[in-house]
């Protein structure tokens, strides 16, 4: 038998079924149909790679099941009118403008006279003396020493700067960096470090002390810091002790930064307390120039010597083009540079401390029989029982006590 006419009418009953069901979900618009592809709009042998839509009334997309059933939908919310919110007020121009400390001319001038480490100690001295707008720091820093140059060149230089007009209230002198080498005597090449080569350059420093003596200005020498090499510090003690008998004999300060840069044992130390007290690396890794903080380290020292002269009433000093022009007219001496230096302290009296006697009493530590007032008995401790025998025997024929069980001294086996 053939089931074709059973099949049939499954098929058409399936097809109208799902015709129906199409019709019904394009309607609802859950479903749109292909658009036909036009191929009379373009040329021959061209085929669109996209198709354009037929234009469609506007539905409302997705699958709604309100729709689906027949229920009328719901009337959109009303649109939410937005809110405006009040704006701050912007603050007044003064107050946003940064206020500017007005600009004050200076009328104390510190000049930096030296190698490259003077222009680490510039460096220092400014960041300390940023908040005094009253107080400008002056470099005159140059690549130059005392001993390849001429004995003449820092001193001329030196009068050169002052004559051309600048002021000086206080000189700050630090140099020696490349010192340790052969001076030229002549035509000959004196050792470093030899007593012919300190003589010759004593007398470069004294050239220099003498140009700030006798043009009536304030000197503060810094000696210089260790090394990162042991024999160019050994070497630097020597130098440092030469800057500070040729300042003191011309009336100057010599600054001593030798205790900040070293450890406890007066070693090279490339780290250390900064000038608040917090550790931080001083020297740069070559070991001879410092960081930021060694610079501040540094004009910490001369600080105190500079405001101690400022503050006895150090001012600004125009040298004159001839020296022999600061004698005042009246005839009367030249200011000395020992009056801007205040006279040391009175030296304290000495401390009178109670006399003690060099040995004190003998007082036996095992022994709890003493007198009240803590001289020895003159009689033995008293001993009874078996107590004196044991320690008779243990002290005058040396025989020790027996040992109790269960005692650490008590060594029998087994140890029952």
């Amino acid at each position: 038998m053939s089931i074709a006419p059973i099949l049939r009418p499954l098929t058409l009953t399936l097809l109208l079924a799902v015709g129906a069901s199409s019709a019904a979900l394009a309607q609802s618009g859950y479903y749109q149909p292909q658009a036909q592809r036009d191929l009379r709009a373009y040329p021959p042998g061209y085929y669109p790679g996209k198709l354009v839509q037929p234009a469609q009334p506007q539905q409302q997309q997705g699958f709604s099941l309100r729709r689906f059933f027949g229920v009328p939908d719901e009337p959109p919310p009303p649109a939410r009118t937005p809110v405006a919110r009040p704006r701050k007020a912007a603050p007044p121009a003064a107050a946003v403008a940064k206020q500017e400390k007005p600009k004050v001319d200076p009328s104390t001038f510190v000049v930096v006279f030296g190698d490259a480490l003077a222009g680490y100690a510039r460096q220092g001295l400014e960041a300390h003396l940023a908040d005094n707008q009253d107080v400008a720091v002056v470099p005159k820093v140059r690549d130059a020493g005392l001993v390849r140059a001429d004995p003449a060149d820092w001193p001329n230089f030196i009068k050169s700067t002052l004559d051309e007009g600048q002021k000086t209230s206080v000189a700050v002198v630090m140099l020696g960096t490349g010192d340790r080498q052969a001076i030229k005597d002549g035509d000959n090449s004196v050792e470093p470090l030899s007593d012919r080569w300190k003589e010759l350059y004593r007398q470069r420093v004294d050239g220099i002390v003498n140009t700030f003596k006798e043009r009536g200005i304030p000197l503060v020498w810094i000696g210089l810091p260790p090394m990162k090499n042991s024999k160019a510090s050994e070497d630097l003690v020597v130098i440092n002790e030469i800057y500070k008998d040729s300042v003191q004999r011309g009336g100057g300060t010599y600054v001593d930064i030798w205790p900040g840069f070293v450890d406890d044992e007066n070693r090279y130390t490339a780290e250390g307390p900064d000038v608040d007290g917090e550790p931080a690396k001083l020297r740069t890794n070559e070991g001879v120039f410092f960081t930021r903080a060694g610079a501040r380290k540094v004009a910490f020292f001369a600080d105190t010597e500079i405001k101690r002269i400022l503050g006895k009433g150090g001012t600004a000093v125009a040298a004159p083009a001839n020296p022999a022009d600061i004698t005042p007219a009246d005839g009367a001496p030249a200011p000395s540079i020992e009056a801007a230096i205040p006279a040391p302290p009175d030296a304290a009296a000495p401390v009178t401390l109670p006399s003690k006697p060099l040995v004190g009493p003998v007082l036996p530590l095992t022994r709890p029989d003493v007198t009240p007032g803590g001289t020895l008995v003159s009689a033995p401790p008293k001993l009874t029982g078996d107590n004196a025998y044991m320690v008779q025997r243990a002290l005058r024929v040396g025989i020790a006590p027996g040992s109790r069980p269960g005692r650490a001294d008590d060594f029998r086996w087994p140890n029952n």
